[in-house]
C-alpha cells in the first residue's frame, strides 16, 4: 500500500489545505515591490498606475497604466504620461484617444530611465482628460 493510505482523510484534507494556501502564496507574491495609486476627481474617468518602486539608472521600467469611462457616452481624451524627477523637470508624454461608455482600456508604457538622471525620488503621473474634467494618479518611483 501507499503511505497516503496510511493517512486519516483530516489529515489528508489537512496536507491539501496547506497545499492551497502554498500556490496561492506563490502565484500572488509579487517579483518586486510596486507603488500604484487609483483615482476619480473627474467622476467620468477613473485612472490607476501601478509603477515599481525602484529603478536603476539606465534601466527600462514598465508603468501599467488603466482608463475606465464611468460615463454612458463616448469620451474623447486626451491621456498624458508625466515623468517628474527630483528637481520638478518634467517629461511628458500624450495620445489623444476615444473611450467607450464602460470601457476600461489597460496599457503597459515602458520608461527608459536615462543615464543622466539624479537618483533620488522620482515620480510618474497619469493624467487623462476629457470635456468634462481631469483625473489623475502619481506613484513614486526611486532611482538608485
Amino acid at each position: 500500500m501507499s503511505r497516503i493510505a496510511f493517512l486519516s482523510r483530516g489529515s489528508l484534507l489537512s496536507i491539501a489545505a496547506v497545499a492551497a494556501l502554498l500556490v496561492q502564496f506563490s502565484l500572488t507574491t509579487p517579483a518586486a515591490l510596486a507603488a500604484s495609486a487609483t483615482d476619480s476627481q473627474n467622476p467620468d474617468l477613473t485612472v490607476s498606475l501601478t509603477v515599481p518602486d525602484q529603478a536603476a539608472v539606465g534601466e527600462k521600467i514598465a508603468a501599467t497604466m488603466s482608463i475606465s469611462n464611468n460615463s454612458s457616452k463616448i469620451l474623447a481624451i486626451v491621456v498624458k504620461g508625466i515623468w517628474t524627477e527630483p528637481s520638478g523637470e518634467e517629461t511628458v508624454q500624450s495620445r489623444n484617444g476615444l473611450l467607450l461608455p464602460g470601457q476600461t482600456i489597460t496599457r503597459v508604457i515602458d520608461y527608459q530611465v536615462k543615464d543622466t538622471v539624479v537618483p533620488g525620488v522620482h515620480e510618474i503621473t497619469l493624467s487623462v482628460e476629457s470635456k468634462s474634467g481631469t483625473s489623475s494618479a502619481s506613484a513614486p518611483v526611486e532611482v538608485i
